[in-house]
């Protein structure tokens, strides 16, 4: 073999492992991404599933009552899941307290407060998750004034101010949930509205919004694959 052949081989093979190299570092790296992202979708399920915990923790009938035990045991068990992904946080801690007092609308809007400050860390999502919680909010609330009769001074302020910081988004479907909830709840002098009425009315608007961020996320990191891996 010639000197020439030599360092021409030589080179080819320098070349492809350099080649390598580069592709097992995008594949680390990909794989890395996936797991980050499989964290932040089991955070919003977790999201979802304490804000309708929340949803559920004023109302007493017994299907309210099931529901909501279905929801805890689901969360107990994706949190035990989530701590051996990446990015773990204390949620877990606080919710073992909550789940005993499903009544504590704050107590469950400060821990969904810092799970969301949690999600936007690791990946902005814009007023995505915030809006979600707003709506999410409403829900909520408009469910213990069902329960209670009516709303005090109070909770109207609360929801009233809800109402005109959700007026902004151009949700068309939103907009039509907000005016029935205004006429049968947060407006009238008793409400017209039972408390699983106001939780069903709602909720398809909140879950429809949660699967469009979970698809965002989905999408974002697909984007990342090399045209190789790419499903399809």
């Amino acid at each position: 073999m010639t000197i020439t052949a030599t360092v021409a081989i030589a080179c080819a093979l320098l070349l492809l492992g350099h080649y390598l190299n580069r592709m097992a570092t995008a594949s680390h790296a990909q794989r890395v991404r996936d797991l980050r992202v499989r964290a932040l979708l089991e955070d919003l399920e977790i999201l979802r599933l304490l804000q309708q915990h929340r949803g559920l923790g004023a109302q007493h009938e017994a299907a309210a009552v099931a529901l909501r035990d279905a929801v805890a045991a689901s969360l107990t068990q994706r949190l035990q899941q989530r701590s051996a992904m990446p990015d773990p946080h204390a949620v877990a801690a606080d919710w073992a307290q909550l789940r005993d007092t499903p009544a504590d609308f704050d107590g469950h809007s400060r821990l969904i407060d810092s799970l969301i400050a949690a999600i936007n860390e690791r990946e902005p999502l814009g007023q995505a998750c915030r809006t979600l919680e707003d709506v999410a909010r409403l829900r909520g609330l408009c469910v213990l004034a069902s329960n209670q009769g009516g709303c005090t001074p109070g909770l109207q302020a609360r929801l009233m101010s809800l109402c005109r910081r959700l007026g902004s988004d151009p949700d068309v479907e939103l907009k039509r949930l907000i005016g029935k909830l205004e006429r049968g709840v947060i407006h009238a002098q008793q409400p017209r509205l039972s408390p699983p009425q106001c939780f069903a009315l709602i909720t398809p608007l909140i879950d429809a919004r949660l699967r469009s961020i979970q698809q965002r996320l989905q999408h974002d990191s697909l984007k990342g694959l090399p045209a190789t891996h790419k499903p399809g």
